[in-house]
C-alpha cells in the first residue's frame, strides 16, 4: 500500500513538472524575456558600434565578451523556450512572437559556449580581415573606400583594371579562405538543434515559406529575357571601347565599373545611347554648390519628412558617423544602418562621398532607419521587417523617386528638364544598370552559400563553383585565371561578414511592387517610371501603416494590405512594367545575339577557371594593325621610289 501511495505521488509530481504551460504563463514569460533581451542587445550594439567605427584589439574584445554574454542568455532562454508547446497556442499573436523568438535566437543558441566563441570569432576575424585589407600598387597602400572603388568607377585602363582586380582579391578573399570551412562547419553546428537541414534553411526560414529557391527562380526566369537585352547591349558598346573579341559572349568581370560586377551603372557614360541628352550623373552639380556630406544627409531627411514621416532625432546627428575620420582610426566603412532597441538611439554608419551614388545610398540607409522608428514600440521580436527583403526595399523604393531627373530637378541638382523619348531611354538604361544587373548578381551570390551550406559546393571546390554561377546566371567571367588556391566569394563583404544576400534579390522585387502601389495611391499619371512620391502625403502614410507592424504579422499579410489588396506574393509584374519602354527599345536594336559558352571557361578536371579570352580580342586588334602598318609602309616606298 504504501509503494503504491509513493508511486501515485512520484506520478503527480513528475505530470505536474512536465505539464504544459498555460498561455497566461507563456505571455508572462515572454514580456520579461523580451525585457532582458532588450536589455543584452543594446550592450551588444553598442560594443560592436564601439568596434567598426575604431577597429582595435581592445575593441574587439570588448565586442566579444558581449558576444559571450549575449550566446549563454540566448542558450539559457532557449531552454526554457522550448518548455512551452508554442505551436498549438490558440492566441495567434502569442505564436508568433515565440515563433519569431525561436529563430532570433536561432544561432546564438549554440549549445557549447566553446563552440560559441569561436564561431563569433572567426566571423570577427573574416569581416576585420576584409575591412582592413589593403593593396599596395607601385609603393602606394590602397583603401577598399574610397580608393580602389573610386579606381574601377572612373578608370577605363583595362589592365590596369585586372591589375586592381586580382590584387584586391588576394589580400581579402584569398586570406579568408583559410577560416571559412570552419566557419561553414560551426553554422551548420548552430542550427542543428532547431529541425534545420543546414544553416542556409534556417536562414531561409525567415521568409517563413518551404519553397524560397523555387520562387526566386521562378520570378527571375520572367526577368531574364530583359537582362539578356541588357547584357547584349552592353556587350555591344563595351566592344568598342576595349576591343574586346567579337566572337566572345560573356563579359570580363573588371569593365562593368564595379569590383564585383554587380551594378553597371558607373560605365553609362560609356554605353549612354544618346550622347547629347541630359547626364543623370549630379556628381559635377554637387561639388559646384559646395555641398557637404551633411547636406546629403539634410537632403534625404527633408524627402522623408515631405512624406509626412517623422525627422531624426537630435541623437542622430551626434552619435552617426558620416565621414572617414580623419584621426587614424581603422572603421568599417561600409554603409550601414543601426537600431540600438531603446526607441531613441538609430545611427548611420558611413564614409561619405559627395557624389549621386552616395546621395542614393544615403536615402536607402535612412530608409531602415524610418523602419527603425516606426516600430519602435512593438515587442522586441517584433521589431524587424515583415521579412528580410522589406527592409531593404524600403531605401530602394525611396531610390527611385530620388534619381528620377524630375526629382532632381526639383531639388537643385538639374538646370534643364528635357522631356522626350531619348531621355527616358538613357534614364531608363541607367537605372537598368543599377536593378536589372544586379538581380542575377545577386541570387548567384546566395545560390553559393546555399549549396555551401548543403555540401553541395566542398571546400575543394568553392571558387570553381563561384564562377560557374556567376556565369550561368550573369554571362560574368573573370579576367584572369583562378584555381581553388584564389577565394573570389571572399572579396564581396557580405560573404566574409556571414550576411545573407537573398534579402536583396527578394527587396528588388519588393521595391517595383511597393514603388507601384505607393504612385498608385499618390494619383501619379503617366509611366511607371517617372513617378517620384516626394511631397505626397497619402503615400507615407501607406508607409507608415506598413512600417509601423514590424514582423508582428505575416509578411504576407502586410504586402496584401499595402498593395490594396492587389497581391500577397512577390511578383516581377511591376518591376517589368517599370522597364517596359527600355525593353522594347532593345528589341528594336536588332542586335546578334551570342550564346555565353560558360562551359569553354570552366576546367571540371583541375577546377580551373580560365580568364576572359581577351588575348584573341588582342590577337586580331594587333593582326589588323600589322596589316596596316604593312600598308603603309608599302605606300610611302612607292613615294618613295
Amino acid at each position: 500500500m504504501f509503494f503504491l501511495f509513493c508511486l501515485i505521488a512520484f506520478i503527480s509530481v513528475t505530470c505536474a513538472k512536465y505539464e504544459p504551460y498555460t498561455e497566461e504563463q507563456a505571455s508572462t514569460f515572454y514580456a520579461n524575456y523580451t525585457k532582458q533581451s532588450e536589455l543584452i542587445v543594446q550592450k551588444l550594439i553598442a560594443s560592436k558600434w564601439n568596434l567598426y567605427t575604431n577597429l582595435t584589439q581592445f575593441n574587439k574584445k570588448s565586442y566579444e565578451r558581449s558576444v559571450m554574454l549575449s550566446a549563454n542568455f540566448s542558450r539559457e532562454k532557449i531552454n526554457e523556450l522550448k518548455e512551452f508547446n508554442w505551436r498549438s497556442f490558440k492566441d495567434e499573436n502569442l505564436k508568433r512572437a515565440f515563433l519569431r523568438a525561436v529563430i532570433v535566437i536561432g544561432d546564438s543558441g549554440m549549445p557549447e559556449g566553446n563552440k560559441v566563441l569561436r564561431w563569433k570569432q572567426l566571423k570577427e576575424s573574416m569581416n576585420t580581415m576584409y575591412t582592413t585589407s589593403k593593396i599596395n600598387l607601385r609603393n602606394k597602400k590602397l583603401s577598399l573606400d574610397p580608393n580602389i572603388t573610386g579606381i574601377f568607377q572612373s578608370s577605363r585602363n583595362y589592365s590596369y583594371l585586372s591589375t586592381i582586380w586580382k590584387l584586391w582579391r588576394d589580400n581579402s578573399g584569398k586570406k579568408i579562405r583559410k577560416l571559412f570551412p570552419e566557419y561553414i562547419e560551426l553554422s551548420n553546428y548552430a542550427v542543428k538543434g532547431y529541425d534545420f537541414a543546414d544553416y542556409g534553411e534556417y536562414s531561409r526560414s525567415s521568409f517563413e515559406v518551404d519553397d524560397l529557391p523555387e520562387q526566386l527562380d521562378e520570378i527571375y526566369s520572367k526577368l531574364k529575357p530583359l537582362y539578356k537585352l541588357l547584357h547584349n547591349y552592353v556587350r555591344h558598346k563595351l566592344r568598342q571601347v576595349y576591343g574586346l573579341s567579337e566572337t566572345e559572349g560573356v563579359l570580363p568581370a573588371h569593365i562593368m565599373g564595379d569590383l564585383w560586377a554587380q551594378q553597371w551603372h558607373n560605365i553609362f557614360e560609356d554605353i549612354k545611347p544618346y550622347k547629347n541628352n541630359t547626364l543623370l550623373d549630379v556628381t559635377p552639380k554637387m561639388k559646384e554648390k559646395n555641398l557637404t556630406p551633411k547636406d546629403l544627409f539634410l537632403i534625404a531627411e527633408e524627402f522623408y519628412t515631405s512624406l509626412g514621416l517623422d525627422p531624426l532625432p537630435e541623437s542622430f546627428w551626434n552619435n552617426s558617423l558620416i565621414e572617414k575620420p580623419n584621426d587614424g582610426r581603422e572603421v568599417n566603412c561600409h554603409a550601414s544602418a543601426w537600431d540600438f532597441y531603446d526607441g531613441k538611439d538609430f545611427r548611420i554608419k558611413m564614409c561619405t562621398k559627395v557624389s549621386m551614388n552616395d546621395m542614393f545610398t544615403i536615402h536607402h540607409e535612412m530608409g531602415h532607419i524610418q523602419y527603425y522608428m516606426s516600430y519602435k514600440d512593438q515587442p522586441f521580436h517584433f521589431k524587424e521587417g515583415a521579412n528580410p527583403g522589406f527592409h531593404e526595399a524600403l531605401g530602394d523604393l525611396m531610390t527611385l523617386s530620388v534619381m528620377t531627373p524630375s526629382h532632381l530637378h526639383k531639388i537643385g541638382l538639374i538646370d534643364q528638364l528635357e522631356d522626350n523619348k531619348e531621355q527616358d531611354i538613357n534614364f531608363l538604361l541607367f537605372s537598368a544598370l543599377r536593378n536589372i544587373a544586379f538581380a542575377p548578381f545577386s541570387l548567384a551570390v546566395e545560390k553559393w552559400r546555399w549549396n555551401v551550406f548543403a555540401n553541395k559546393t566542398t571546400p575543394d571546390r568553392y571558387n570553381f563553383d563561384w564562377w560557374k554561377l556567376r556565369c550561368d546566371y550573369q554571362g560574368i567571367v573573370p579576367p584572369v585565371d583562378r584555381t581553388e588556391e584564389d577565394f573570389d566569394p571572399g572579396s564581396k563583404y557580405h560573404i566574409a561578414a556571414g550576411i545573407p544576400y537573398d534579402r536583396y534579390f527578394v527587396s528588388l522585387i519588393l521595391t517595383f511592387q511597393f514603388h507601384d502601389a505607393l504612385c498608385k495611391v499618390s494619383n501619379h499619371k503617366g509611366p511607371l517610371h517617372k513617378c517620384d512620391i516626394y511631397q505626397s502625403k497619402e503615400a507615407g502614410y501607406r508607409l507608415r501603416k506598413m512600417m509601423e507592424k514590424g514582423s508582428s504579422e505575416s509578411w504576407n499579410k502586410v504586402l496584401y494590405e499595402f498593395t490594396g489588396g492587389k497581391t500577397d506574393k512577390m511578383d516581377p509584374t511591376a518591376i517589368l512594367e517599370y522597364f517596359r519602354p527600355l525593353h522594347e527599345w532593345l528589341i528594336e536594336q536588332n542586335l546578334p545575339e551570342q550564346e555565353w559558352n560558360c562551359e569553354q571557361y570552366l576546367d571540371y578536371e583541375t577546377k580551373m577557371v580560365k580568364g576572359y579570352m581577351a588575348n584573341k580580342a588582342y590577337r586580331d586588334s594587333f593582326f589588323t594593325f600589322g596589316l596596316k602598318l604593312i600598308f603603309l609602309y608599302c605606300f610611302c616606298m612607292i613615294f618613295y621610289f
